[in-house]
């Protein structure tokens, strides 16, 4: 049995000109005030139909496995399996070893504190790499608890997404796992010190990961210090602190300027198939 109580909302920001949308807006936020606290059922978690149950292969372990029809439910920080056959039941990625369905194959991973994930692989070697879509947690999260007593303790947040929201189309999650330890899987939080930690031996797969991560040269290293200092600077020599932020206005402005400047030029992101080729690059120098 499954239960969901309100943790975050945070409703899409629209326009509204005439009245009687802000006048319902009001009595929904009020409702909300009132409802805050009360254990209430979410309207749209209703269960997929059975059409969107397939045939998968679900691993408990990488030695426990049962075949059933299984839905994979991803907007969850905690995404899981539900089954046809017990729907109010969960699988969670963070406590699941894999599943296989339609052809594919979805090995569980925990990205971080919250979040653990389904990564569908997409190259197996020496170096496996599996991937899946980051969801934006910025328009909300409803707390999912469970009555299981199987599961006590268990917690897990529907993520409540923004519809049209393009800039995220290009966020993924990435991790790795190694064929001698598969049982461990290692995100890809930071290209960098990932290309340093696992990469080096593999000089190409080296260099095309480090072409996707963000340094900071010499010019950013120094920016925000000659900021400060022009500021405190003026200060000094000025008779209040309102003069002293007019003098270092440009100061300020040029360290505005540059962020921006750096903001625009930015760091393109790996997609799937660009992160395939570095890991395709690594696993080439063992074959």
């Amino acid at each position: 049995m499954l239960i969901f109580i309100p943790w975050q909302l945070t409703a899409q920001e629209t326009k509204h000109n005439d009245s009687t949308a802000k006048h319902q807006s009001q009595k929904a936020r009020k409702q909300n005030r009132k409802n805050e606290g009360k254990v209430i059922p979410a309207p749209d978690l209703t269960d997929p139909a059975f059409i969107d149950y397939l045939p998968a292969t679900l691993y408990m372990t990488p030695d426990d496995s049962i075949n059933t029809y299984a839905y994979l439910r991803r907007n969850f920080t905690d995404q899981f399996v539900s089954l046809w056959e017990h729907p109010g039941r969960v699988y969670p990625a963070s406590r699941i070893f894999a599943i296989r369905q339609n052809g594919k194959y979805y090995r569980a991973c925990r990205m971080d504190a919250r979040n653990s994930v389904f990564g569908e692989q997409v190259v197996k070697g020496k170096m496996n790499l599996y991937y899946t879509r980051r969801l934006p947690q910025e328009a909300g999260l409803l707390e999912f608890i469970t009555t299981d007593p199987n599961s006590g303790g268990y917690r897990n947040f529907m993520i409540l997404q923004y519809e049209g929201r393009k800039r995220f189309e290009a966020d993924y999650y990435y991790f790795v796992t190694f064929e001698d330890d598969s049982l461990q899987c290692f995100p890809i939080n930071d290209f960098a010190e990932f290309a340093g930690r696992y990469l080096k031996d593999a000089p190409e797969a080296y260099n095309r990961m480090m072409g996707f991560a963000s340094k900071r040269g010499g010019a950013a290293k120094v920016a925000a210090p000659l900021i400060a200092a022009g500021v405190v600077t003026a200060t000094l020599f000025t008779t209040s602190l309102q003069a002293g932020l007019l003098v270092s206005a440009p100061f300020i402005a040029g360290g505005m300027g540059y962020a921006i400047w750096r903001k625009k030029k930015g760091y393109a992101k790996p997609d799937p198939e660009d992160m395939a080729g570095v890991i395709r690059a690594y696993n080439s120098v063992y074959k």
